[in-house]
């Protein structure tokens, strides 16, 4: 449940949208600093690049919190969104668990139990039963 105080800064979750036209850059955007590598076009017309279902612009740092990479270069539409305001309730309330998730991703289970890891190089190949199920009656074809 969102908190009666929005902290614009660390929350981030009115930078999740659905589609890839959430953040439209606006002729006011003109002297920006945002650099082509954040931006989209679509249909002729520019957007903040989207990335898994957010703005590829919000980061999360090493103490957890959710910052935009522009903040101070942050579109129009962005600085818009007032933080408190019904918009922002209405985000922190469909959105917040995602920016949540993002914020505090599960730990990665077998590293933390010391497991050794199944990713690089030196992992070995899946056993057999895991590639494929086992064949009854006929021998597999030769390869």
């Amino acid at each position: 449940m969102p908190s009666d105080r929005a902290d614009c800064t660390t929350c981030g979750a009115c930078c999740f949208g659905t589609h890839d036209r959430y953040v439209a850059i606006l002729p006011e955007d003109a002297g920006r600093e945002i650099p082509p590598s954040a931006l989209t076009e679509i249909d002729g017309r520019l957007f903040m690049a989207m990335r898994d279902g957010h703005c590829a612009q919000l980061t999360r740092t090493a103490d957890n919190r959710l910052t935009c990479a522009l903040y101070r270069h942050r579109p129009e539409a962005c600085r818009a969104f007032r933080a408190g305001s019904f918009e922002c309730g209405r985000a922190r309330t469909r959105r917040l668990p995602l920016a949540e998730a993002m914020r505090c991703p599960p730990p990665d289970l077998p590293n933390a139990l010391g497991a050794p890891s199944a990713k690089g190089p030196e992992a070995e190949p899946p056993p057999a039963h895991v590639i494929g199920p086992p064949t009854r009656g006929r021998m597999p074809p030769a390869t």
